[in-house]
């Protein structure tokens, strides 16, 4: 019985032996840009979860990120039309003012159905304003996503006017691809090319056979300062609007710190801390023509407006729409 377990015992510690050797041996020859992905265990691997994307979205879109598929947005009763979410002021949609609106989760009606959109769209229908409203708001989208989702689907609606209500998220996430995109990608780059066992000697496997993404590797997100981000792409917009021969206004959200509205809520310390020292210069931005400053809207408001660092209650959605609806009539851009 000893004699056949020193046996089993030898031949388990040659095959060890022989693995060690082949994984380092693989290790040597693996590329640079993949010595991270540890020897003999894939650690990265092992401990990195897949990003969660939250906000209910269940689609990765290959340019924007997270999204709800149009099945879900269907089942919610919901109307698209060229990926956006249509509202309309009347069932005679003939010559009506097709106007495009983007955002982050404060513009998406997906996630708050009394949203001020829903609300800007009553008003409308109030003064006999014939229109149909392209709802192209999604939660986490900073105006870098806005400016891709004009490009990809917001030209498609033929826009008369286009309003960005935005300001908020450059603050968390001041690039052109989502946080949430950037961590499914990274998670999901690393599973590709190897294993989290003996992740060398399987990566050179999968390369003999040409199973890897040959000599790939995933490129640093590149942040921008908010500030320069959020005014970049408002000016961007504003050019392909006059390109396109349509309007382009875009807002500045009220955030939590931006008006009288200053004392910070428990667990929202450091988001009002970054809009205090950012918001600043987008109030100095708006000194532009397209660009409006609404981060004072709520000082003449009673009660508590916010929900959390950005978002409102519902009692206070048609402030924010009565206000740009003011701002545009202000603008004449309503005038025949």
């Amino acid at each position: 019985m000893k004699t056949k377990f020193k046996t089993i015992a030898g031949i388990l510690l040659r095959v060890l032996l022989l693995v060690v050797v082949v994984e380092t041996i693989f290790y040597f020859m693996t590329p640079p840009q993949f010595k991270d992905i540890g020897y003999l265990i894939n650690f990265k691997q092992v401990h990195k979860p897949v990003a969660e994307p939250g906000f209910g979205f269940d689609e990765i879109d290959p340019l924007l990120g997270y999204e709800k598929t149009p099945a879900t947005l269907a089942a919610h009763g919901f109307k698209l039309e060229s990926n956006c979410i249509l509202l309309t002021t009347t069932e005679d949609t003939a010559g009506c003012y097709n106007i495009l609106i983007t955002g982050g989760s404060t513009s998406d009606i997906t996630l708050y159905p009394n949203n001020w959109p829903v609300e800007f769209c009553a008003l409308l229908k109030q003064r006999g304003i014939k229109a149909k409203l392209y709802c192209a708001g999604v939660g986490g989208y900073s105006s870098g996503q806005e400016l891709l989702k004009l490009m990809r689907d917001g030209l498609d609606t033929g826009p008369w006017l286009h309003i960005s209500y935005s300001g908020a998220n450059e603050f968390f996430d001041a690039s052109y691809v989502s946080i949430f995109e950037q961590g499914f990608y990274e998670t999901e780059f690393e599973k590709g090319p190897s294993s989290w066992l003996l992740p060398n000697t399987v990566m050179f496997m999968r390369d003999m056979f040409r199973v890897n993404h040959p000599g790939l590797r995933l490129r640093p997100n590149v942040v921008m300062p908010s500030a320069e981000f959020w005014k970049k792409n408002m000016r961007l917009m504003h050019g392909i609007a006059v390109e396109n021969k349509y309007r382009f206004i875009g807002f500045l959200q009220p955030v939590l710190g931006s008006g009288k509205f200053d004392q910070p809520m428990p667990g929202h310390e450091d988001a009002v801390a970054r809009y205090k020292q950012g918001y600043p210069a987008l109030r100095q931005a708006c000194k532009a023509e397209y660009l409006i400053d609404l981060s004072a809207a709520f000082d003449t408001c009673k009660g508590n407006v916010f929900m959390d660092n950005c978002h409102i209650h519902d009692a206070f959605q048609q402030v924010v729409a009565t206000n740009i609806l003011w701002a545009l009539e202000e603008k004449g851009v309503f005038e025949k």
